[in-house]
């Protein structure tokens, strides 16, 4: 018995020392510790704008690392987590983000890194690595939008009134709209290129420093749009003073009816003082309520009105300050456009892989080599051997001759003549005034021996992989301490192609300096070229027609004189196209895929290429060094083609008038019913109606350029019927068959309000095409 207890006792001793030991193995092991496993090292991590992110845009990530242990490096990796990375069908789009930070010892260490919206989306993570061993991590969580619009508030205060509710009820739910403390507002404007609106007070921007400021001011130059709650900012020396199109001088009482813009009673004050550049879209008397100006591809709108004083029902002044083109849907367009123009799509990512420097043997000739070797070398060396009664040597002559003529095929390929990665970059240069520039590029990168291809972008871009194989290891994107991002392609098969996009914001890279001016029936003009580049092929492209300039060298200038009697008439619209790139010739190879496809990504769609403001196109060799090829190998060839492109002011001298040749300026296509197409000659209808409007009192960007007459021609088709409309008798009038030619005394009975209407409809040989010719304008230039 007692032996057969001390068995028992030797077993449960043994037991107990080997589970001692393995709870000491457990505890001595390294294994990944969380912050909230030690507290020395906490992480957090905030997506987007306040937690709200929109899908297909670059979302910003603000980590905060709190560090209460000794000082050290670390390293921040965004990944898919774990459930995403298991998921096979996401597997093509893991990518991995990195991001070199210093953390000293007891302190809180803020940072910001881009990321793809979509990476988000489908679950990611933080982790913090020091010495390459997770130390913390933490989950991504955030609201994504998809589609809609973001609207944010830097102010309290503004979001006490009607605007969201009146938001919501407008645009059925389409809409995220969230106040943002000013001091979590993001020093890079690409980070806030999600937002669509954002509004601010005094109060908001007394909090905001200056470098958020400028930030503001660059975000509306690449497509927001900015109110002004109370005209604040824009007082004389405001902080947005510069920008806004209003210079607000007093506070004035007014009633509160805004005389008659809502049904309120009592009075209301407001900010209000001269209107400095833009337009007016309210007023009472002379006190300018709501004003409005575009700045680069961005607009900023006035209100005098303190946002909290209106309500949801004040529809009227709701759609006066969201109103013309650039209401809250519009916007929300407009801003996608531009995003679509900025991923340039997978149209460039084809045309950056034709690389014209490559020379390739002919086809036809190698194909003739051939055939010469087959139909004259081998009967040939037959004969020769036969006459020499050498035929037995055909077995080891002929194949030998085959090997020479393949081994010289093969030699000149370009494969063997490429002994280093080489790559191409496609980028569009788009200038949006003298200071500041918007820079997207799409690139090309062949490696011929394989293995990791590392890659350098801009300090400050944003890149993402566009085009990469699937392995078992991701692409990593590493951010260092200067944020200057590179790339690194693992397993990269010989002789493989990699592609990679990229955004950023370019400051001081010059402009292209010069207005244009209608005067004594000539464009007339001097383009000056204030930046680094040498251009060359260049062009102005107004109404559907371009202007040629050729090439214009870094600093130089040339003059333009254009006839308005000998302007172009184009044929269709597309026609403008071919006049900026040469077309494909049938039967031909398109050389020009490239040049073509980056014209593409940069027009406006929506405007046929008929915009009344002139805009500049040149090209150049210069790399912006938005890219460049990491290797030992010295003889990496990196080739480059940028597309410099800016808006430039059309005026018309004082005094004079000029009718605009067809094209030079559209009406605004405000209301539409049935089938139609647009021209540059005008508009051909199937069925239905459209409703034409002319703006009298700015019809070109300028507002020193008045409308003098509109000439409606005669129409001779009797399946249209066009009609004008009499602001006066508020009543459509059938314009005569002959035509109508409106002068000055006819304008202010059918423009009272500034704007002249045309309906154009079709009453019969429905389905058949029926074209309309535009209304001929003449304006009138003098000081504003």
């Amino acid at each position: 018995m007692n032996t057969k207890r001390k068995r028992q006792g030797e077993k449960y001793l043994f037991s107990g020392l080997l589970l001692t030991l393995v709870m000491l193995m457990f505890l001595i092991t390294p294994n990944p510790v969380l912050a909230s496993d030690t507290g020395v090292i906490r992480l957090a991590v905030q997506p987007g704008l306040s937690g709200i992110y929109k899908l297909d845009f670059p979302a910003g990530l603000v980590i905060s690392v709190s560090n209460q242990g000794k000082a050290c490096q670390g390293v921040l990796v965004v990944e898919p987590d774990v459930k995403s990375r298991n998921n096979q069908q996401n597997r093509n789009e893991d990518i991995q983000y990195r991001k070199t930070i210093d953390m000293p010892t007891k302190s809180l260490v803020t940072t910001n890194l881009m990321v793809p919206s979509e990476l988000l989306n489908k679950g990611a993570q933080v982790v913090l690595l020091v010495n390459e061993q997770p130390v913390a991590v933490t989950p991504i969580q955030g609201t994504a939008v998809n589609g809609g619009l973001i609207a944010l508030s830097l102010g309290e205060k503004p979001l006490n009134g009607g605007f969201p509710a009146w938001l919501d009820q407008t645009f059925g739910g389409q809409t995220a709209i969230k106040y943002m403390e000013p001091t979590y507002l993001p020093d890079d404007p690409i980070e806030l290129l999600q937002a669509n609106i954002i509004i601010v007070d005094d109060v908001a921007l007394r909090e905001l420093n200056k470098k958020q400021l400028t930030t503001l001011k660059d975000w509306v130059s690449l497509g927001g749009m900015l109110l002004l709650s109370g005209g604040a900012g824009s007082s004389s020396g405001g902080s947005l003073t510069d920008i806004s199109p209003v210079v607000a001088e007093k506070q004035e009482v007014i009633p509160a009816d805004l005389g008659g813009l809502q049904e309120v009673k009592g009075n209301m004050t407001i900010s209000s003082g001269p209107l400095t550049e833009g337009e007016i879209l309210a007023q009472v008397k002379d006190t300018i309520l709501i004003a409005a100006r575009d700045f680069g591809k961005g607009r900023v709108i006035f209100s005098g009105i303190p946002l909290e004083n209106l309500t949801s029902e004040s529809n009227r002044v709701w759609s006066l300050i969201f109103g013309r083109a650039d209401s809250p849907s519009k916007a929300d367009t407009k801003m996608q456009m531009t995003w679509d123009k900025r991923s340039l799509d997978n149209n460039l990512l084809h045309a950056s892989t034709y690389l014209p420097q490559i020379k390739t043997p002919p086809v036809p000739q190698v194909a003739l080599a051939w055939v010469v070797y087959v139909l004259v070398i081998g009967p040939v060396l037959y004969l020769v051997l036969k006459r020499y009664d050498r035929r037995d040597c055909m077995w080891w002559i002929i194949p030998t001759c085959a090997m020479i003529t393949t081994g010289a095929v093969y030699f000149m390929s370009p494969a063997q003549k490429i002994h280093a990665p080489i790559s191409q970059t496609l980028s569009v240069l788009e200038i949006l005034d003298n200071e500041r520039a918007e820079l997207n590029a799409t690139a090309s990168f062949i490696s011929p021996y394989g293995g990791t291809l590392r890659v350098e972008g801009a300090r400050g871009s944003v890149v993402w992989p566009a085009n990469f194989n699937q392995t078992n290891k991701m692409p990593i994107i590493h951010y260092d301490r200067t944020t200057t991002p590179s790339l690194s392609f693992p397993d990269v098969e010989y002789w493989s192609m990699r592609q990679a996009s990229a955004t950023a914001f370019k400051k001081n890279v010059g402009s292209i300096q010069g207005n244009l001016t209608l005067e004594d029936g000539y464009i007339t003009g001097k383009i000056q070229n204030n930046t680094d580049m040498e251009l060359k092929n260049c062009k102005i492209l107004l109404g559907g027609r371009p202007l040629v300039l050729k090439n214009i060298p870094a600093g130089g200038y040339v003059t333009v004189k254009q006839s308005l009697a000998k302007w172009p008439e184009s044929l269709g619209p597309n026609e403008f196209r071919d006049l900026l790139v040469p077309p494909v010739n049938p039967g031909q190879s398109d050389n020009y895929i490239r040049e073509r496809q980056m014209v593409d990504a940069v027009l406006e769609p929506s405007e046929f290429g008929q915009s009344n403001q002139p805009v500049f196109y040149g090209w150049s060799d210069d790399s912006q060094e938005i890219f460049k090829i990491l290797s030992d190998r010295g003889n990496v060839r990196n080739y480059n083609l940028t597309l410099v492109t800016q808006r430039l002011n059309l005026e018309i001298a004082d005094g004079q008038v000029i009718k605009l040749p067809s094209g030079m300026y559209r009406p605004k296509i405000i209301e539409t019913r049935g089938a139609f197409n647009e021209t540059p000659l005008g508009f051909t209808l199937y069925e239905g109606k459209i409703v034409l409007s002319i703006n009298l009192a700015r019809p070109l960007k300028s507002q020193k350029i008045k409308v003098e007459t509109v000439e409606i021609p005669a129409q001779t088709n009797k399946n249209l019927v066009l009609k004008i409309y009499d602001w006066q008798n508020k009543k459509w009038l059938n314009v005569p068959v002959g035509g109508l030619k409106l002068k000055q005394d006819q304008l202010k009975q059918y423009g009272a309000t500034g704007e002249l209407r045309i309906q154009i409809e079709k009453v019969s040989n429905l389905g058949q095409t029926d074209r309309v010719d535009l209304p001929a304008v003449s304006v009138k230039g003098g000081k504003s």
